[in-house]
Protein backbone atom coordinates (compact mmCIF):
# COMPACT_ATOMS: atom_id res chain seq x y z
CA UNK A 1 0.00 0.00 0.00
CA UNK A 2 2.76 2.29 1.01
CA UNK A 3 4.38 1.67 -2.04
CA UNK A 4 0.91 2.19 -4.36
CA UNK A 5 0.69 5.77 -2.09
CA UNK A 6 4.59 6.47 -3.29
CA UNK A 7 3.86 5.58 -6.85
CA UNK A 8 0.52 7.82 -7.22
CA UNK A 9 2.82 10.67 -5.46
CA UNK A 10 5.61 10.66 -7.70
CA UNK A 11 2.60 10.69 -10.71
CA UNK A 12 0.97 13.65 -9.43
CA UNK A 13 4.05 15.50 -8.81
CA UNK A 14 5.40 15.00 -12.65
CA UNK A 15 1.97 15.60 -13.69
CA UNK A 16 2.26 19.09 -11.81
CA UNK A 17 5.84 20.09 -12.87
CA UNK A 18 4.58 19.48 -16.24
CA UNK A 19 1.43 21.67 -15.38
CA UNK A 20 3.70 24.27 -14.50
CA UNK A 21 5.85 24.10 -17.11
CA UNK A 22 3.26 25.44 -19.95
CA UNK A 23 2.24 28.16 -17.44
CA UNK A 24 -1.20 28.44 -17.75
CA UNK A 25 -3.14 27.57 -21.07
CA UNK A 26 -1.98 29.13 -24.35
CA UNK A 27 -5.80 28.87 -25.85
CA UNK A 28 -8.84 29.17 -24.16
CA UNK A 29 -12.01 27.92 -24.62
CA UNK A 30 -15.60 27.12 -23.30
CA UNK A 31 -14.98 23.59 -24.55
CA UNK A 32 -10.93 23.71 -24.32
CA UNK A 33 -7.56 24.78 -22.46
CA UNK A 34 -5.00 24.19 -25.05
CA UNK A 35 -1.64 23.98 -23.23
CA UNK A 36 1.58 24.08 -25.98
CA UNK A 37 4.91 25.70 -26.10
CA UNK A 38 4.17 26.99 -30.04
CA UNK A 39 0.97 29.28 -30.01
CA UNK A 40 0.47 28.74 -33.63
CA UNK A 41 0.23 25.18 -33.30
CA UNK A 42 -2.16 25.51 -29.83
CA UNK A 43 -4.14 27.72 -32.54
CA UNK A 44 -4.33 25.29 -35.10
CA UNK A 45 -5.39 22.07 -32.59
CA UNK A 46 -7.93 24.35 -31.13
CA UNK A 47 -9.52 24.52 -34.85
CA UNK A 48 -9.54 20.63 -35.16
CA UNK A 49 -11.07 20.31 -31.81
CA UNK A 50 -14.04 22.60 -32.45
CA UNK A 51 -14.83 21.04 -35.33
CA UNK A 52 -14.44 17.41 -34.07
CA UNK A 53 -16.70 18.69 -30.84
CA UNK A 54 -19.50 19.53 -33.07
CA UNK A 55 -19.00 16.13 -35.22
CA UNK A 56 -19.10 13.94 -32.23
CA UNK A 57 -21.50 15.50 -30.30
CA UNK A 58 -23.94 15.18 -32.84
CA UNK A 59 -23.70 11.50 -33.43
CA UNK A 60 -22.85 10.86 -29.89
CA UNK A 61 -24.50 13.68 -27.73
CA UNK A 62 -22.95 16.58 -25.88
CA UNK A 63 -21.56 13.87 -22.85
CA UNK A 64 -18.84 16.60 -21.64
CA UNK A 65 -18.92 16.98 -18.30
CA UNK A 66 -16.70 19.64 -18.17
CA UNK A 67 -13.46 21.68 -20.13
CA UNK A 68 -10.98 19.37 -21.48
CA UNK A 69 -7.50 20.05 -20.99
CA UNK A 70 -5.06 19.16 -24.00
CA UNK A 71 -1.53 19.05 -23.63
CA UNK A 72 0.93 19.21 -26.92
CA UNK A 73 4.50 18.51 -25.57
CA UNK A 74 7.51 18.60 -27.16
CA UNK A 75 9.55 15.49 -26.11
CA UNK A 76 9.50 11.96 -24.76
CA UNK A 77 9.66 12.94 -21.43
CA UNK A 78 6.94 15.56 -20.85
CA UNK A 79 4.78 13.08 -22.86
CA UNK A 80 5.66 10.05 -20.05
CA UNK A 81 5.34 12.05 -17.25
CA UNK A 82 2.15 12.89 -17.68
CA UNK A 83 0.75 9.94 -19.52
CA UNK A 84 2.68 7.32 -16.86
CA UNK A 85 4.61 3.94 -18.15
CA UNK A 86 3.08 1.39 -20.25
CA UNK A 87 2.66 3.56 -23.02
CA UNK A 88 3.63 1.92 -26.26
CA UNK A 89 6.60 4.02 -27.89
CA UNK A 90 4.53 4.12 -31.08
CA UNK A 91 1.93 5.73 -29.59
CA UNK A 92 1.72 10.02 -30.20
CA UNK A 93 -1.53 10.69 -28.15
CA UNK A 94 -3.31 9.69 -25.22
CA UNK A 95 -6.65 10.26 -23.92
CA UNK A 96 -7.78 10.54 -19.94
CA UNK A 97 -11.45 10.49 -19.91
CA UNK A 98 -11.53 10.28 -15.48
CA UNK A 99 -9.39 13.43 -15.89
CA UNK A 100 -10.62 15.17 -18.97
CA UNK A 101 -7.06 15.38 -20.32
CA UNK A 102 -5.59 15.08 -23.81
CA UNK A 103 -1.57 14.82 -24.27
CA UNK A 104 -0.34 14.72 -28.28
CA UNK A 105 3.09 14.54 -29.15
CA UNK A 106 4.26 17.83 -31.34
CA UNK A 107 3.84 17.57 -35.25
CA UNK A 108 6.75 19.75 -34.86
CA UNK A 109 9.26 17.65 -33.29
CA UNK A 110 7.18 14.04 -34.13
CA UNK A 111 6.50 12.06 -37.24
CA UNK A 112 2.87 11.71 -37.28
CA UNK A 113 2.65 9.47 -40.66
CA UNK A 114 -1.10 10.78 -40.55
CA UNK A 115 -3.01 14.43 -40.13
CA UNK A 116 -2.95 16.31 -37.07
CA UNK A 117 -6.85 17.06 -37.52
CA UNK A 118 -7.27 12.94 -37.44
CA UNK A 119 -5.29 12.21 -34.22
CA UNK A 120 -6.86 15.07 -32.48
CA UNK A 121 -10.64 13.49 -33.58
CA UNK A 122 -9.58 10.31 -32.74
CA UNK A 123 -8.52 11.66 -28.72
CA UNK A 124 -11.41 13.86 -28.25
CA UNK A 125 -13.88 11.00 -29.23
CA UNK A 126 -12.09 8.77 -26.31
CA UNK A 127 -13.01 11.68 -23.96
CA UNK A 128 -16.69 11.93 -25.46
CA UNK A 129 -17.17 7.96 -24.83
CA UNK A 130 -15.39 8.13 -21.75
CA UNK A 131 -18.00 10.45 -20.07
CA UNK A 132 -20.64 8.75 -22.00
CA UNK A 133 -19.70 5.49 -19.55
CA UNK A 134 -19.32 7.06 -16.87
CA UNK A 135 -15.81 5.24 -15.58
CA UNK A 136 -17.35 1.96 -16.25
CA UNK A 137 -14.90 -0.41 -18.42
CA UNK A 138 -15.42 -0.18 -21.73
CA UNK A 139 -13.68 -3.22 -24.38
CA UNK A 140 -10.91 -1.79 -25.72
CA UNK A 141 -12.30 -2.69 -29.71
CA UNK A 142 -15.29 -0.50 -28.88
CA UNK A 143 -12.84 2.45 -27.57
CA UNK A 144 -10.86 2.74 -30.09
CA UNK A 145 -12.99 1.52 -33.02
CA UNK A 146 -15.40 4.32 -31.81
CA UNK A 147 -12.39 6.98 -31.77
CA UNK A 148 -11.08 5.48 -35.17
CA UNK A 149 -14.93 5.52 -36.65
CA UNK A 150 -15.29 9.31 -35.84
CA UNK A 151 -11.48 10.22 -36.76
CA UNK A 152 -12.44 8.37 -40.63
CA UNK A 153 -9.07 6.87 -39.99
CA UNK A 154 -9.75 4.20 -43.12
CA UNK A 155 -6.61 4.26 -45.47
CA UNK A 156 -5.79 2.51 -49.06
CA UNK A 157 -4.04 -0.32 -47.16
CA UNK A 158 -6.14 -1.57 -44.74
CA UNK A 159 -8.21 -3.61 -46.37
CA UNK A 160 -5.19 -5.66 -47.46
CA UNK A 161 -3.64 -5.88 -44.12
CA UNK A 162 -7.29 -7.24 -42.91
CA UNK A 163 -7.22 -9.84 -45.96
CA UNK A 164 -3.51 -10.97 -45.15
CA UNK A 165 -4.59 -11.94 -41.57
CA UNK A 166 -7.64 -13.60 -43.06
CA UNK A 167 -5.83 -15.55 -45.26
CA UNK A 168 -2.98 -15.99 -43.01
CA UNK A 169 -5.07 -17.29 -40.29
CA UNK A 170 -3.61 -14.39 -38.02
CA UNK A 171 -7.21 -12.09 -37.40
CA UNK A 172 -7.03 -10.96 -34.15
CA UNK A 173 -10.10 -11.57 -31.61
CA UNK A 174 -12.06 -8.66 -30.52
CA UNK A 175 -10.95 -9.81 -26.98
CA UNK A 176 -7.14 -10.15 -28.33
CA UNK A 177 -7.25 -5.99 -28.57
CA UNK A 178 -7.69 -5.46 -24.54
CA UNK A 179 -3.95 -6.42 -24.91
CA UNK A 180 -3.24 -3.52 -27.53
CA UNK A 181 -0.52 -1.59 -25.35
CA UNK A 182 1.97 -4.85 -25.44
CA UNK A 183 1.38 -5.35 -29.29
CA UNK A 184 4.28 -4.41 -31.81
CA UNK A 185 3.15 -1.17 -34.33
CA UNK A 186 2.27 -3.77 -37.53
CA UNK A 187 -0.16 -5.59 -34.51
CA UNK A 188 -1.54 -3.06 -33.32
CA UNK A 189 -2.46 -1.48 -36.71
CA UNK A 190 -4.37 -4.81 -37.60
CA UNK A 191 -5.89 -4.44 -34.03
CA UNK A 192 -7.01 -0.92 -34.35
CA UNK A 193 -8.59 -1.64 -38.21
CA UNK A 194 -10.32 -4.95 -36.85
CA UNK A 195 -11.41 -2.15 -34.32
CA UNK A 196 -12.62 0.35 -36.28
CA UNK A 197 -14.24 -2.52 -38.98
CA UNK A 198 -16.07 -4.05 -35.73
CA UNK A 199 -17.72 -0.73 -34.72
CA UNK A 200 -18.75 0.02 -38.53
CA UNK A 201 -20.37 -3.17 -38.64
CA UNK A 202 -22.68 -2.54 -35.37
CA UNK A 203 -23.44 0.76 -36.42
CA UNK A 204 -24.10 -0.80 -40.27
CA UNK A 205 -26.10 -3.68 -39.01
CA UNK A 206 -28.06 -2.31 -35.58
CA UNK A 207 -27.95 1.84 -36.40
CA UNK A 208 -25.69 4.41 -35.21
CA UNK A 209 -28.27 5.21 -32.10
CA UNK A 210 -26.61 1.42 -30.96
CA UNK A 211 -23.21 2.41 -30.18
CA UNK A 212 -24.61 4.94 -27.40
CA UNK A 213 -27.54 2.13 -26.30
CA UNK A 214 -24.69 -0.37 -25.44
CA UNK A 215 -22.75 2.42 -23.50
CA UNK A 216 -25.92 3.21 -21.67
CA UNK A 217 -25.95 -0.09 -20.55
CA UNK A 218 -22.65 -0.48 -19.95
CA UNK A 219 -22.36 2.70 -17.72
CA UNK A 220 -25.23 1.85 -15.38
CA UNK A 221 -23.49 -1.33 -14.37
CA UNK A 222 -24.95 -3.73 -16.39
CA UNK A 223 -22.65 -6.76 -17.40
CA UNK A 224 -21.37 -7.03 -20.82
CA UNK A 225 -23.05 -10.20 -22.08
CA UNK A 226 -26.71 -8.49 -21.06
CA UNK A 227 -26.08 -4.83 -22.61
CA UNK A 228 -25.56 -7.08 -25.86
CA UNK A 229 -28.37 -8.93 -25.18
CA UNK A 230 -30.22 -5.84 -24.82
CA UNK A 231 -28.95 -3.97 -27.50
CA UNK A 232 -29.06 -6.17 -30.29
CA UNK A 233 -30.67 -9.46 -29.10
CA UNK A 234 -27.26 -11.13 -28.91
CA UNK A 235 -25.22 -12.25 -26.50
CA UNK A 236 -21.26 -10.83 -26.57
CA UNK A 237 -19.56 -14.13 -27.45
CA UNK A 238 -22.51 -14.54 -30.28
CA UNK A 239 -21.48 -11.06 -31.62
CA UNK A 240 -17.77 -11.80 -31.63
CA UNK A 241 -18.82 -15.18 -33.65
CA UNK A 242 -20.48 -13.16 -36.01
CA UNK A 243 -18.28 -10.23 -36.52
CA UNK A 244 -15.70 -12.66 -37.24
CA UNK A 245 -18.03 -15.01 -40.00
CA UNK A 246 -18.33 -11.49 -41.58
CA UNK A 247 -14.58 -10.56 -41.99
CA UNK A 248 -13.94 -13.97 -43.04
CA UNK A 249 -16.33 -14.05 -45.97
CA UNK A 250 -15.50 -10.10 -46.82
CA UNK A 251 -11.79 -10.46 -47.04
CA UNK A 252 -11.51 -13.99 -48.63
CA UNK A 253 -9.67 -14.70 -52.02
CA UNK A 254 -12.61 -13.68 -54.22
CA UNK A 255 -13.97 -10.78 -52.62
CA UNK A 256 -9.92 -9.48 -52.17
CA UNK A 257 -9.48 -10.39 -56.07
CA UNK A 258 -12.86 -8.60 -56.86
CA UNK A 259 -11.97 -5.42 -54.97
CA UNK A 260 -12.50 -2.83 -57.93
CA UNK A 261 -9.58 -0.74 -56.28
CA UNK A 262 -7.43 -3.45 -55.93
CA UNK A 263 -7.92 -4.53 -59.26
CA UNK A 264 -6.58 -1.58 -60.48
CA UNK A 265 -3.49 -1.17 -57.90
CA UNK A 266 -2.47 -5.00 -59.11
CA UNK A 267 -3.27 -4.35 -63.14
CA UNK A 268 -1.15 -1.21 -62.68
CA UNK A 269 1.66 -3.10 -60.58
CA UNK A 270 1.44 -5.33 -63.65
CA UNK A 271 2.04 -3.10 -66.18
CA UNK A 272 5.09 -1.57 -64.52
CA UNK A 273 7.04 -5.18 -64.42
CA UNK A 274 5.82 -5.63 -68.09
CA UNK A 275 7.74 -2.50 -68.51
CA UNK A 276 10.49 -3.12 -66.85
CA UNK A 277 10.95 -6.44 -68.36
CA UNK A 278 10.52 -5.19 -71.97
CA UNK A 279 13.08 -2.44 -71.34
CA UNK A 280 15.53 -5.09 -69.94
CA UNK A 281 15.05 -6.99 -73.37
CA UNK A 282 15.26 -4.05 -75.36
CA UNK A 283 18.77 -3.50 -73.89
CA UNK A 284 19.99 -6.42 -74.51
CA UNK A 285 18.46 -6.83 -78.10
CA UNK A 286 20.48 -3.57 -78.39
CA UNK A 287 23.70 -4.15 -76.92
CA UNK A 288 24.19 -7.34 -79.09
CA UNK A 289 23.45 -5.47 -82.20
CA UNK A 290 26.26 -3.40 -80.73
CA UNK A 291 28.65 -6.07 -80.43
CA UNK A 292 27.82 -7.62 -83.48
CA UNK A 293 28.81 -4.50 -85.33
CA UNK A 294 32.45 -5.07 -83.38
CA UNK A 295 32.61 -8.37 -84.91
CA UNK A 296 31.62 -10.40 -82.16
CA UNK A 297 29.18 -12.89 -83.18
CA UNK A 298 28.74 -15.17 -80.26
CA UNK A 299 28.96 -15.43 -76.81
CA UNK A 300 31.22 -18.33 -75.73
CA UNK A 301 29.18 -20.57 -73.19
CA UNK A 302 29.17 -19.22 -69.25
CA UNK A 303 28.94 -15.72 -70.03
CA UNK A 304 26.74 -12.81 -71.12
CA UNK A 305 26.29 -9.72 -73.03
CA UNK A 306 27.20 -7.77 -69.71
CA UNK A 307 30.44 -10.15 -69.48
CA UNK A 308 31.42 -7.88 -72.98
CA UNK A 309 32.26 -4.11 -71.90
CA UNK A 310 33.75 -2.20 -74.65
CA UNK A 311 37.00 -2.29 -72.92
CA UNK A 312 36.85 -6.22 -73.60
CA UNK A 313 35.53 -6.06 -77.18
CA UNK A 314 38.48 -4.00 -78.00
CA UNK A 315 41.12 -5.82 -76.13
Amino acid sequence: MDQLKKIVTISICLFLCVNISFAGPTVSTPHFNIHAHDQNLAKEVNIYLESSYREISSFLGDTLTDVVSVYVVDSDEEFRSMVGGGFPDWGIGCAIPSRNVIVLKSPLHFNYHRPLSELVAHELAHIFLGNLAKGASLPRWLDEGFAMHQSKEWEIGQDIRVARAVLTGSLLKLSEIESVNAFREKKAQLAYTESFLAVSYLAYEYGEDVIRELVDHLASGTSIDLAFLKTIGSNYLTFQMEFESYIKSKYNWISFLGDTFLLWVGLAFLIILFYLAKKRHTKKVLKKWELEERGIKGIPKGETLDDYSEDKAQS
